[in-house]
């Protein structure tokens, strides 16, 4: 089963472009077999899973949560576990860690290194399930450290589109040994290891042609003295490009 594990729906992610719909039948056109919508500190029902799950079979839709430690800035995926107390609570990591764990949940960390040399939670006495190792918001400038990091902590790295584009879905995924039944079986195997991350070269290299073009833009505006307002302002993408390439690194992947 091909499975992006990292997408984000405009229903319930304001940051987002592209809806379900749009998603769902984006990932099927690109050949997944499913996806986890895990929107920004929002959770879907188990009833509106269930009905898209109705509506697009066989493609299988899973739900999750991607959740923002305030004043850390690290965002933590959370898979498996659908109750409203994950998007209600102002977490910290290591009580998240802990509710996830007691509920037989999944928990990743997600794009790390994005602004920063460091992760700024504590991950060495709390070592997540996985780390994401690539997606569209992890550019490979991180890559080295990524996996430095996955083997000090003897954990597991995932591979996502973060997809808040339907072009984009998919463009990264994982291969699952074969179709879980449900979160709780999906959980097992993600948590056993039993999958590979892969990939589609071909949307890569269409990807990073975009993003050179942006950052061509991005690194003449900062000659100019202008700021990441000021470039949303002229373009309408988000500050995140220029706050990368103001970093030195590029969001090429």
């Amino acid at each position: 089963m091909k499975i992006d594990l990292h997408v984000h729906a405009k229903e319930r992610s304001a940051c987002s472009i592209a809806s379900e719909k749009e998603h769902i039948e984006s990932a099927i056109r690109f050949g997944l077999d499913g996806l986890v919508f895990t929107d920004h500190n929002k959770i879907s029902s188990e009833e509106h899973i269930a009905d898209l799950n109705k509506k697009y079979s066989p493609f299988r839709i899973y739900s999750g949560i991607e959740i923002t430690i305030k004043d850390k800035g690290e965002d933590i995926l959370v898979i498996g576990i659908n109750d409203s107390i994950l998007e209600e609570k102002n977490w910290s990591y290591e009580e998240l860690y802990t509710y996830v764990k007691k509920n037989s949940g999944f928990i990743a960390l997600a794009h790390p290194y994005r602004y920063k040399d460091h992760v700024n939670v504590d991950i060495e006495n709390y070592i997540p399930d996985a780390i994401e190792i690539h997606s569209t918001n992890i550019g490979k400038d991180d890559e080295q450290n990524i996996k430095k990091l996955a083997k000090k902590l003897k954990t597991r790295l995932i591979n996502n589109s973060d997809g808040h584009d339907s072009r984009h879905v998919g463009i990264y995924y994982n291969e699952l040994n074969y179709t879980p039944k449900d979160n709780a079986e999906l959980v097992e195997i993600l948590k056993t290891g039993k999958y590979k991350y892969s990939s589609s070269i071909y949307r890569i290299k269409m990807f990073n042609e975009e993003v050179r073009k942006k950052e061509e833009i991005i690194r003449k505006l900062i000659k100019e003295g202008k700021d990441r307002e000021f470039y949303r302002k002229l373009t309408g993408n988000w500050e995140g490009e220029f706050d990368r390439v103001a970093m030195g690194k590029s969001y090429e992947i």
